[in-house]
């Protein structure tokens, strides 16, 4: 009788972890900050220890929402960028101090770019968690803010990186053509854009009117100070936290990494106000390119010197995503017309329909043609 009163003793006496293994999200319990400011569009998986009660495991992982647009075998996987940048999955081992039902713990750790401190408490309904004290590795570009390079009165400065270089041109008029860079370069720079009265000013020149500054933050966050004028703002509003993050990978390569949630919201509404396309295929499409992406961060390659900074999507990136995506759009006959004779009703453009319409129904041949190809921006650093 007495051994089995030993038995019984030693368990309850022994430790054992109040909360089992639960995937968190926003919708679940979730409450992840990171640096100060609240994390969306993330989920952590809580895994208690089975051998040990005091120790668990957290995997943070993106929580992209998918499936409304693979299947749901496809859907079911982690999408989007990770908590920290550079890193779409980290698993972090945590101590834990146990109290009743709820468990605490903190500490610090590092990911392959960022070093960090951490301090939580989780429950069977709910898990709190704070990143705080986070650093990139390589701080090359860490703590500075830059401004649009205003376009100067000879145009050796611009806000706007565009090279397209292709062995097809446009053909403006029978007999005539001209490259698809001309062209661009001239619709940039051409005052077509209401300024209020009867002021109208160039695309580079709102640009730099909208967008105040970027900065880029030594946490790895990219935040911008704006106008919203599409909205009829006039005063300038700041991004959000933890919308966009960066990585430097190298001296003239680094990583961005966004919330796709929005682009793919607004090609749904593309697809629902146009019948010219079946634009089902073309998002199906266009999410298989891009989804690496979205995990994975859009490379991009770097310039600095001397106070200017220019960033932008190469060669190597835009053209596969040119072919894949935008040349089958552009091949579709009723959805070319239907953008032409957009141009011609709108005042402002209608003068550049004639000159539009070879481009965009030549523009996959152009695609195809295409040797170079870069799109970016020419910043400068602020005072």
């Amino acid at each position: 009788m007495s051994l089995f009163t030993a038995c019984s003793d030693d368990d309850d006496d022994k430790v054992v972890c109040p909360v089992p293994q639960t995937e968190f999200t926003v919708a679940t319990g979730l409450n992840l900050t990171y640096n100060g400011g609240s994390m969306l569009g993330k989920k952590v998986t809580f895994t208690p220890d089975a051998s040990d009660a005091t120790k668990a495991t957290l995997v943070l992982a993106g929580n992209l929402d998918l499936s409304g647009i693979l299947t749901r075998e496809a859907a079911s996987g982690s999408f989007g960028a990770g908590v920290f940048p550079g890193s779409p999955v980290v698993t972090l081992p945590v101590t834990l101090n146990i109290q009743g039902d709820e468990c605490s713990f903190s500490g610090t750790s590092e990911t392959d770019y960022c070093t960090f401190d951490y301090a939580g408490k989780v429950t069977a309904s709910s898990l709190k968690l704070d990143l705080t004290n986070v650093a990139l590795k390589n701080s090359a570009l860490s703590g500075t803010t830059w401004v649009p390079t205003p376009l100067n009165s000879d145009y050796t400065e611009e806000p706007i990186h565009l090279i397209w270089e292709s062995n097809k041109n446009v053909e403006v008029m029978p007999g005539w053509e001209l490259p698809i860079q001309t062209i661009l370069t001239l619709a940039l720079r051409m005052p077509l854009i209401d300024a209020g009265g009867d002021d109208k000013v160039n695309v580079e020149d709102m640009l730099c009117s909208v967008l105040h500054d970027i900065t880029l933050g030594v946490d790895g966050n990219i935040s911008a100070s704006y106008v919203d004028a599409a909205q009829g703002g006039t005063s300038v509003v700041k991004t959000p936290a933890n919308v966009a993050q960066y990585v430097v990978l190298s001296d003239t390569q680094m990583k961005v990494y966004l919330n796709l949630d929005a682009i793919i919201a607004n090609v749904k509404r593309l697809g629902s106000s146009t019948k010219a396309i079946d634009m089902s295929e073309i998002l199906s499409q266009a999410v298989t390119s891009l989804l690496p992406l979205v995990t994975d961060g859009v490379p991009l390659t770097y310039e600095k010197n001397e106070g200017k900074l220019k960033v932008y999507l190469n060669t190597d990136l835009l053209l596969p995503l040119m072919k894949n995506i935008v040349a089958p759009l552009f091949s579709d006959e009723e959805f070319v017309n239907m953008l032409i004779e957009a141009m011609k009703a709108d005042p402002d453009f209608g003068s550049m329909a004639g000159m539009a319409e070879g481009m965009l129904k030549g523009l996959p041949e152009i695609i195809n043609e295409t040797t170079r190809l870069e799109v970016g921006l020419n910043l400068t650093a602020a005072k």
